[in-house]
């Protein structure tokens, strides 16, 4: 039900941002003071008329962080959002603070005190914040602070919601029972089932609770309306979770236009800032490989010039980002026009099209070294999902639900998946589930991380079957 007994808690928290904004006014003095006797300032001391500053940095606290919802239950929220949006509330109400001071001709204005303040600001900031979570998360391991929810559904969404608050212990929100209908079952996993939905008022006269979480699948829509309806007649705090997990495709991201609520399924973190540091990583590492490999690359082209002639490239029409189609090259590893009758065709194990030096580049991967060329044109990256000719793409989207999630990414030289043994003719589905968890889970260190594995497989061939390190093309 509706409760109060978060007032304290939050009035602590409001307590200590304003200590930390006055803390950090002390910090700032003594270290503006103690920079003149040293001589790194050739100004006088501060004389301590910063008390109107102070004030005003004191009564801009708490409105701005309250405007930016930072006494609100966080509950369901990580450590990191609520430090991000605590950075941004101390630099805008030292901005006010900061504006204000500078209006005002009567008011002591040292510079080195005032940025001195707003770095003490932001550290003391974010060590109370953190402090506070640490704290929290100690008092509900002891069962104090607990808030106990009922959760409406059993199906797949309601035992996920179950797992997530149990693994998630700081959330202080502790399952109490399900409720179900049909009412079928007595429990499940560990605690009661509830029902039914008709009754849910009932229910919650009998056994209160603090939270009602509304689970159910998107095809319930009856039952989602008839248990919002009973619900609106009573006093908990409801919240709904909505049925992504019938509509997987990404991440999911949620923002709201106006009062709309609208939730994005092909969210990455292949965005903004990220794309534009994988791309600096992509230019400078191809264009240093090229450098380094030149000598490598210049005799593996003699060596297919002299074993089975000219050309020494394979060119062939690839996807990437977008489905956007690009010409991909390669050292070329088969005989010469292969495909004239056949056409586009896998490549087996042992097939005799293959050249005996080509046979050695494709087992160690050394045939894709030209497609360096392709990172720094900006076609492909150094690390994404592997790209596809545009008639098995064609082939897959048709076969494979959901195959075209992965060219909202650029196509890479190496993999999620190639790094753990998906390549050549192994399963589309699982080298589709590794590249959904590259997309979802990407990271800087995640790029190194493959491209180091890559680089090693060069030196020591992994273990299992050989045609797992394949190719699945002809050239």
């Amino acid at each position: 039900m509706v409760k109060h007994h978060h007032r304290l808690m939050l009035s602590l928290l409001a307590a200590s941002d304003i200590a930390a904004a006055g803390c950090s006014w002390l910090i700032a003095y003594y270290a503006g003071v103690f920079a003149v006797r040293l001589g790194f300032l050739a100004a006088t001391e501060p004389s301590g008329n910063f008390l109107p500053a102070v004030l005003i940095s004191l009564a801009a606290c708490v409105p701005v962080f309250a405007r930016m919802s930072l006494y609100e239950p966080k509950r369901t929220k990580t450590l990191w959002a609520e430090l991000s949006v605590t950075v941004w509330a101390v630099v805008v109400a030292w901005g006010l603070m900061y504006v204000i001071v500078s209006l005002a001709d009567h008011v002591e204005h040292v510079r080195f005190v005032m940025i001195s303040e707003l770095v003490a600001w932001l550290v003391l900031a974010v060590l109370s914040r953190t402090a506070g979570r640490i704290i929290l998360r100690r008092l509900r391991a002891q069962g104090w602070n607990i808030r106990y929810t009922a959760i409406v559904g059993t199906g797949r969404l309601g035992q996920t919601l179950f797992h997530c608050l149990k693994r998630n212990k700081w959330t202080g929100i502790e399952p109490a029972y399900f409720v179900q209908s049909p009412w079928l079952r007595q429990s499940l996993l560990g605690i009661d089932v509830l029902g039914p939905y008709a009754a849910i008022e009932d229910i919650l006269a009998s056994r209160p609770v603090d939270i009602v979480f509304v689970a159910l699948p998107a095809m319930a829509c009856a039952g989602i309306e008839e248990v919002l309806g009973k619900l609106a007649n009573t006093h908990v705090d409801v919240r709904i979770v909505p049925d992504m997990l019938s509509f997987q495709f990404l991440k999911h991201d949620l923002s709201q236009l106006d009062d709309l609520p609208i939730v994005t399924l092909t969210h990455t973190p292949l965005r903004g800032w990220n794309s534009a540091l994988k791309q600096s990583l992509d230019l400078t590492g191809s264009a240093l490989g090229l450098v380094v490999l030149s000598l490598p690359m210049l005799l593996i082209a003699l060596a297919v010039r002299l074993t089975s002639g000219s050309p020494v490239l394979y060119r062939q029409v690839r996807t990437s980002l977008g489905g956007k189609p690009f010409v991909m090259i390669k050292f070329r590893t088969m005989s010469v026009g292969v495909e004239t009758d056949t056409g586009p065709i896998w490549v087996t194990e042992d097939d005799p099209r293959i050249t005996r030096v080509g046979r050695l580049l494709r087992r160690t991967g050394l045939d894709e070294l030209p497609q360096l060329v392709n990172v720094l044109l900006g076609d492909m990256s150094l690390v994404g999902p592997r790209p596809e000719r545009p008639e098995f793409v064609e082939l897959f989207r048709k076969q494979i639900p959901r195959y075209m999630l992965r060219y909202h990414a650029k196509a890479g030289l190496t993999g999620w998946a190639q790094v753990h043994g998906l390549r050549g003719r192994t399963s589309i589905r699982k080298r589709l589930q590794h590249d959904m968890y590259y997309l979802c889970n990407w990271s800087f260190g995640l790029d190194l991380r493959i491209l180091f594995i890559t680089l090693l497989r060069l030196f020591v061939p992994p273990r299992g079957p050989r045609q797992q390190w394949g190719r699945d093309w002809p050239g």
